[in-house]
């Protein structure tokens, strides 16, 4: 029991900012419920905690171990020492540091607002890294400096420092109390402001925290100068449902500046992290961090998310070149071990480990060189290169970059951000690099090797997208929204794909929507987040999640005519403003994705269109679509494109993409060589060939024919890592061949 009181006499004496534990507070501590007496017995006690700790003023000054006049006695403005920072005395002096850049208009409008007589609180609410901290940086420096009007002259400006306010408190409430005795404090300096940065995390957005809210809103109306910040986000969700108290600050939105400000705010923030890194950085790769930031890095805003990349990149180049001198022995021993143990490894695991140790420099000097002419050599294809000979490679690259590092590089270049953002992002460096309009240029020619027989389709997008590009397109809506109608088997789907590949470096990258799973108006509402009070609210909705994760991405609605007329009001905003909130308030923007919606509706129109050698026009398509969809969806589209039906000649060359994904490059993993032959092939395709159903059961020929044939031969041991084969059609069969001695070896399916 002693240890109990003891302890809760000490948080006593810790929230009443005493040196050591008094009588009062082992009073109070014994005062308080099931610590030395039970519930029950507390009844009969003459006096209560909470009588003590009001008047602890008069107690304090009856039981204190101190005297009034010894230095340790309770000094003014406890509160204010313990839970907040003294903004003005970290500030230096003007001569050392210049005033923040681009931010004179938000600055100067917090000062307006401090000057008001009514409501002289401020709330800057705005997305992460855009700048709030530095705003109110800014605003403490000309407090400091006395460039502020004479009402605010003497200033004092005060941080709440969140980690304090919550640490340690032991009981419900005592936040709160902590929170009205730094107010108190406040309101009796001459002139004070109280600043609270992300404010949204003491009000917690739960019944519970409302108590909060509400003595802020109190303090703020007894006149309390408050100046915070929040999200957007946060603000929606925890702030602006508190009408008492959002109604007594003056909004400020802090939005993104235009380039040349951005570029003013880095060439000004960015001394700093020269001096740290030792590292320098010139105009030309400052203006290149925006834009690699504000097309790759969209999770945070800008400067800060260019900052962040600099850093980074600046941090990567220092700890590089220290690093590699380090492991240099490593990398030599390395390839001594390749080298001599011959006997003890099998070739192939010898000529891995070399390919493995080979990609493994090429990367370090990628990070190392910041040059692009330094390893454009270094990216050729080693799969068949001979063992020594890549050995031999990798000695040279392992001298390569000691040199490099040995110089001790105090620049950082724009191949240099573009690395990062190659290790950030997965996309291949030579791509990032990669001028795009170049690459537009021969958008139609890339493309139509992936898919074929869709010339019509492939050129219509292709003009879409270089139109998009060029930006005379409307600011922020998406790439494109394309309507691919046509039979089953066409190449809807692999166009997708290929765009992907494409635009975004990244097959992957797709967002895909099988409509017929959004039915119902409660499925559709998944979309775009659950009503509250449901499953599922707080996830939020599901194509804003995803598009938040993926903004480089193609959204593809599949088979739209089986979703739910509600999903396409969803359809209409994403087309027009390129945006999407959703019911937690959270953004998805499209601006940067391509949008795709597919639909099997007027297949027969469409084919019959294609045998009389037509092309279907969009008007004609538009009018069979205009019976099963809204006009102003239709309305909304870039292009409504037409997917012509497989032909027999297109269907071979169909083939043959579809059997190196599926077959070809597998076998290649095993080590195997096979080989089709033409008539192997000519008759394979025509057997799977379809018009009803397009391409798609050529996949499963392949399959059926040779993939699982082949399967059950290496299973068998018929074959073997190292064999070189060959798949021949003879007398309505497939024949497999292989080479052994000069001589064929054959095994009919």
């Amino acid at each position: 029991m002693i240890d109990t009181i003891f302890t809760e006499a000490n948080e006593v004496a810790e929230s009443l900012l005493e040196e050591e534990i008094s009588l009062f507070a082992v009073i109070v501590a014994i005062s308080s419920p099931g610590v030395a007496f039970s519930f029950d017995q507390m009844k009969t006690f003459p006096v209560s905690r909470a009588e003590l700790l009001k008047n602890q003023t008069v107690s304090g000054t009856i039981f204190s171990n101190n005297t009034p006049d010894e230095p340790s006695a309770k000094k003014k403005n406890n509160f204010l020492q313990k839970y907040c920072i003294h903004k003005n005395t970290q500030v230096k002096p003007q001569k050392e540091k210049d005033l923040l850049v681009g931010r004179d208009t938000e600055i100067n409008k917090i000062i307006e607002i401090l000057c008001r007589f009514n409501k002289p609180n401020v709330l800057i609410i705005g997305d992460s890294g855009v700048g709030k901290t530095a705003v109110l940086e800014g605003f403490v420096q000309k407090v400091v400096w006395q460039q502020i009007p004479e009402l605010l002259t003497g200033l004092e400006v005060f941080e709440l420092d969140m980690g304090a306010i919550v640490a340690g408190a032991s009981y419900k409430g005592e936040i709160e109390d902590r929170l009205k005795n730094i107010a108190q404090e406040l309101k009796a300096l001459p002139k004070a402001v109280l600043i609270i940065e992300e404010i949204h995390s003491i009000l917690g957005g739960q019944a519970s925290d409302s108590s909060i809210a509400n003595l802020l809103k109190s303090e703020l109306s007894k006149g309390l100068r408050l100046i915070a910040t929040s999200t957007i986000e946060e603000y929606t969700k925890k702030i602006e449902k508190e009408q008492g108290l959002s109604g007594m600050f003056e909004l400020l939105r802090l939005e993104e500046s235009d380039d040349d400000t951005h570029f003013r705010m880095l060439k000004q923030a960015l001394a700093d992290y020269q001096k740290h890194h030792n590292i320098s950085i010139d105009d030309l790769t400052i203006k290149e961090a925006i834009r690699l930031s504000k097309r790759f890095m969209k999770e945070r805003s800008l400067p800060a998310s260019a900052i962040d990349l600099i850093d980074q990149t600046m941090a990567s180049l220092k700890t590089a070149g220290e690093s590699f001198l380090k492991e240099r022995n490593y990398f030599i021993g390395k390839v001594l071990e390749l080298r001599e143990n011959k006997k003890l490894l099998t070739e192939k695991d010898r000529q891995l480990q070399a390919q493995w140790l080979y990609k493994d420099l090429c990367q370090k000097l990628q990070n190392l060189s910041g040059s692009e002419s330094e390893t454009q050599n270094e990216h050729n294809p080693i799969e068949n290169t001979p063992t020594d000979e890549l050995l031999d490679l990798c000695r040279s690259l392992i001298d390569r970059i000691e040199d490099i590092a040995k110089e001790k590089r105090s620049h950082i270049t724009q191949y240099d951000l573009a690395f990062i953002i190659s290790q950030k992002t997965n996309i291949p460096i030579g791509k990032l690099k990669e001028e795009e309009k170049q690459r537009l240029n021969d958008m139609e020619n890339v493309l139509a090797q992936r898919v074929v027989g869709q010339d019509h389709a492939i050129a219509i997008v292709s003009e879409a997208i270089l139109e998009s590009r060029s930006g005379l397109n409307k600011a922020g809506q998406p790439i494109g929204s394309f309507f691919f109608l046509g039979p089953t088997g066409t190449g809807k789907t692999e166009l997708a794909k290929s765009l992907a590949e494409f635009l975004f470096q990244d097959e992957n990258a797709i967002i895909r929507f099988d409509m017929s799973e959004f039915k119902e108006e409660h499925s559709a509402a998944l979309l775009y987040g659950a009503p509250p009070g449901y499953v599922g609210y707080e996830e939020g909705g599901l194509l804003v999640n995803k598009i938040r994760q993926k903004p480089y991405a193609i959204v593809l609605f599949d088979e739209i005519e089986k979703a739910h007329s509600s999903v396409f009001d969803v359809f209409l905003q994403i087309m027009d403003e390129g945006k999407l909130h959703d019911r937690l308030g959270k953004e998805g923007d499209f601006s940067n994705a391509i949008v795709l919606f597919t639909s099997n509706i007027g297949s027969e129109f469409i084919v019959q269109s294609f045998e009389k050698g037509n092309i279907p026009t969009s008007s004609e398509l538009l009018e069979r679509m205009s019976g099963y969809f809204r006009p102003e969806f239709l309305g909304r589209l870039t292009e409504t494109i037409p997917f012509a039906p497989i032909s027999k000649g297109n269907a071979l060359k169909i083939f043959e993409i579809h059997l190196k994904k599926e077959l070809l490059d597998l076998v290649k993993n095993i080590n195997i060589q096979l080989e089709i032959t033409e008539t192997a092939k000519e008759q394979l395709s025509e057997e799977g060939y379809d018009i009803k159903y397009g391409a798609r059961p050529l996949k499963g020929v392949i399959r059926a024919k040779l993939r699982r044939p082949l399967a059950k031969k290496i299973i068998a041991g018929e074959f073997k890592e190292g064999d070189s084969i060959i798949a021949d059609w003879q007398e309505g069969k497939i024949v497999w061949n292989r080479k052994e001695d000069n001589n064929i070896k054959d095994n009919v399916l």
